[in-house]
C-alpha cells in the first residue's frame, strides 16, 4: 500500500487515496547517531565530592576495616597506661597512671586514678604470674601454703608453680595480647548488630568526609551492647591536598524516536555492551590507574577512639567438678550460670575467651616436694586444659577441678573489684575511656588498594547517582529507532524504563501490528541475539515495511517505514492517523 503523496517536515501534507481511512502522512527523518560520547572526566576536592554525592555519599561503601589493629593499639596502649613497672619480677607492679595521658585521665576527671574503674582493667591486663594477687580467690589457700613451704627451700613460690602451671614466663601477661585481640573481635566487636559477617567495620564515602565521626553512631550503643565505640571517633583520612579523579566510558546513547502526535523527539536510554550487569550508564574500571586515582589520602591512617567496656552485674562463678563441668564450654554453658551463657560483649566473657584460647590445648604435669603435690592438666583421660591439684590429705584447701580459663576468669574477677586503693561492687567496674593516635593497620596506598574493589562493586550506583536524571529530559516518543546487539536495525516500542521517573505507563496495548485493528501483533519482546526483553520491538528489511499501532492516547496510526539499501543509518518514517 504506497500513497501517491506525503508530506515532508515542512509541515505541507496530502492525502492518501490508497487508504480513505487513514489522513495524510508526515515524514519524519530517524538517524542513527553511532558516534560514541567521549569519557567523563572528573577531577574532585573534597569539598566536590561532598557536594556531588551528598546524602548518598552515606550508601557508598569504600572499605571494610579490619578492627583487629584499632583493638592491638586500644590494648598496648591501656596495658601500659600506668608505666611498664609491671614487666619486671616483682609481686609489686609498681602501677603510676600519672605517667601517661591515657592514665592521666582515668577517672574522667570525677575521681583519682587510683578510685577509677579503668586502673582496674589495667591491673587485669597487667597480671603475670609474677605480680598475680590470688587473694580472695579460692587458689588463696594453696598459694599461701606453697609460699610458706618455699619459704623453707621446699619448693618454688606459688608465682613459679602459675607460670609452670599456665605454661608463660613469670613476667608474661596471664592473658596474651593476641587472645585478647581475638576474644575482642570475635565476642565484642562480632556480638554488635552493625558489624559486618566477616567481623569488619564497614567505612562509607560519608564517613571519610566526615574524618570518621559518623562511625560513633553507627557502631555505638545498640540494645544491651555498650557499643564498640563508646561516643567518639576520629581520624583524618582525605588530607588537605585530597582529589578523586574518575574517567569513565558513557554508555549513555540518544535516539531518534516518534512522538506520533507532535512529530519527532529524542530518548536518552542505556546501551551498554560490556557488562557484567549490561544496565550501567557509565563504565568505570577502578583498576586502572589512568581511569581512577585517589590523591592526598593520609598516610598511615590512625584515629582517636573512646571505648567502653561492661562488665556482667555479678561474681560468675566457676564451673567446678565433673559431672558436669567437663562439658561447660563455648556455646554449649552446662547452665544459666555459667561465664558461657553471659553476653558475648561483656568483659567476663571476653577475659574468659581470651584465656580459653591461650591455655584450651594445655596439657601439663609436675609433682612437687616428694609427691606431697601434683598439678595434672588434661592427665588420665580429661579434657586439654582441666586442671586437677592433688595435694596430700587436702592441705591447701585446693580448688575442685576446673578448666584453666575458670581459673583465670576467677582471679580476674577478684582483681578487677579490689584494688590495693579501691573496693567496687559487682556492676561497678564499667570502664570507658579514650585513646588516641591509634593505627588503623592501613597506609595510604594500602587504603586505595582497598577502597578499588567496593568502588568497583558499586559501579552501577555510582552511575545512577552520577547520570541517574537521565531520563528526566526524554521526550514522549511512541518509538525509537536503534541498532540492536547483533547490528540490525530495530524499531522500539517504548517501555517503561524510558519514560521520566514517577511517570505511569500510559500505553494499553504497546507494541506494533500488522492490521489496523491491532490483532495481529508482528512485535517481540524476545529476539535471538538481542538482550532486552523489556521492549516491542520489530526488525526491519531493506524496503518498505509497513505496522500498525496505537500511540498513549489510544490513538491508531499506519507506520511505513522506507529502508534504503544503501545507508541505513538514516531511514525514513511516515505515520498516518486513522479516521476514528
Amino acid at each position: 500500500m504506497t500513497p501517491e503523496s506525503t508530506t515532508g517536515e515542512d509541515g505541507s501534507t496530502t492525502e492518501d487515496p490508497a487508504d480513505a481511512n487513514f489522513g495524510p502522512e508526515q515524514s519524519i527523518p530517524l538517524r542513527l547517531n553511532e558516534q560514541e560520547p567521549p569519557p567523563l572526566m572528573l577531577s574532585m576536592t573534597r569539598d566536590e565530592v561532598s557536594d556531588l554525592f551528598g546524602a548518598e555519599a552515606d550508601n557508598i561503601r569504600l572499605l571494610s576495616l579490619d578492627p583487629s589493629p584499632l583493638l592491638q593499639g586500644t590494648i598496648e596502649a591501656l596495658r601500659n597506661a600506668c608505666g611498664t613497672e609491671w614487666e619486671q619480677d616483682d609481686p609489686n607492679p609498681n602501677h603510676d597512671c600519672d605517667l601517661t595521658e591515657l592514665g592521666q585521665s582515668f577517672g574522667g576527671g570525677k575521681v583519682p586514678w587510683t578510685s577509677s574503674p579503668e586502673y582496674a582493667l589495667v591491673r587485669l591486663l597487667t597480671m603475670t604470674p609474677a605480680n598475680a594477687d590470688v587473694t580472695g580467690t579460692s587458689t588463696e589457700s594453696l598459694a599461701n601454703l606453697v609460699d610458706a613451704l618455699a619459704g623453707v627451700g621446699e619448693i618454688d613460690p606459688f608465682s613459679e608453680v602459675l607460670a609452670d602451671t599456665l605454661g608463660v614466663g613469670r613476667t608474661q601477661p596471664v592473658v596474651s595480647d593476641a587472645s585478647m585481640v581475638e576474644a575482642l573481635r570475635e565476642h565484642f566487636v562480632g556480638s554488635h548488630p552493625e558489624a559486618t559477617d566477616d567481623l569488619e567495620l564497614e567505612v562509607t564515602l560519608a564517613d571519610a568526609l566526615e574524618d570518621l565521626a559518623p562511625l560513633a553512631e553507627r557502631y555505638g550503643p545498640a540494645g544491651d551492647h555498650p557499643g564498640i565505640i563508646a561516643g567518639e571517633v576520629s581520624g583524618e583520612v582525605f588530607g588537605p591536598d585530597f582529589r578523586m579523579v574518575v574517567s569513565a566510558d558513557s554508555n549513555l546513547r540518544i535516539m531518534d524516536g516518534v512522538d506520533a502526535s507532535a512529530g519527532k523527539g529524542f530518548v536518552t536510554l542505556v546501551d551498554d555492551r560490556v557488562g557484567p550487569s549490561f544496565d550501567d550508564e557509565l563504565e568505570f574500571d577502578f583498576e586502572d590507574p589512568d581511569r581512577f586515582a585517589l590523591e592526598g589520602l593520609v598516610d598511615d591512617l590512625a584515629v582517636d577512639l573512646r571505648v567502653g567496656l561492661a562488665e556482667y552485674n555479678g561474681f560468675v562463678v566457676s564451673c567446678v567438678g565433673d559431672p558436669p563441668c567437663q562439658d561447660n564450654m563455648p556455646g554449649s554453658p552446662v547452665d544459666e550460670s555459667s561465664v558461657w551463657a553471659l553476653p558475648e560483649h561483656t568483659l567476663e566473657y571476653v577475659i574468659t575467651s581470651a584465656a580459653h584460647r591461650d591455655y584450651g590445648d594445655r596439657m601439663y604435669f609436675a609433682i612437687y616436694v616428694n609427691s606431697l603435690a601434683q598439678v595434672h592438666i588434661g592427665q588420665e583421660g580429661a579434657p586439654l586444659g582441666w586442671l586437677h591439684y592433688e595435694v596430700a590429705g587436702g592441705l591447701g584447701d585446693p580448688p575442685g577441678d576446673q578448666y584453666l580459663w575458670e581459673v583465670v576468669l576467677e582471679v580476674a574477677q577478684v582483681a578487677l573489684h579490689q584494688t590495693p586503693f579501691e573496693t567496687f561492687p559487682e556492676g561497678a567496674a564499667n570502664v570507658a575511656f579514650t585513646v588516641r593516635d591509634v593505627p588503623v593497620g592501613l597506609t595510604g596506598d594500602e587504603a586505595i588498594e582497598a577502597v578499588k574493589p567496593y568502588l568497583q562493586e558499586q559501579a552501577g550506583l555510582l552511575s545512577d547517582l552520577l547520570l541517574g536524571t537521565y531520563r528526566e529530559n526524554n521526550d514522549p516518543v511512541d518509538f525509537y529507532y536503534r541498532r540492536g546487539d547483533d547490528g540490525g536495525r530495530y524499531l522500539f516500542f517504548v517501555a517503561a524504563e524510558d519514560l521520566p521517573t514517577n511517570v505511569e505507563y500510559p500505553y494499553g496495548d504497546p507494541g506494533f501490528f500488522a492490521d489496523a485493528e491491532l490483532t495481529q501483533k508482528v512485535s517481540q519482546l524476545q529476539f535471538a541475539g538481542l538482550r532486552d526483553e523489556s521492549h516491542e520491538k520489530v526488525a526491519l528489511s531493506i524496503g518498505e515495511t509497513i505496522l500498525y499501532f496505537a500511540d498513549d492516547e489510544a490513538q491508531v496510526y499506519r507506520l511505513r517505514m522506507v529502508v534504503s539499501d544503501s545507508d541505513d543509518t538514516e531511514i525514513e518514517a511516515f505515520i498516518a492517523a486513522r479516521n476514528d
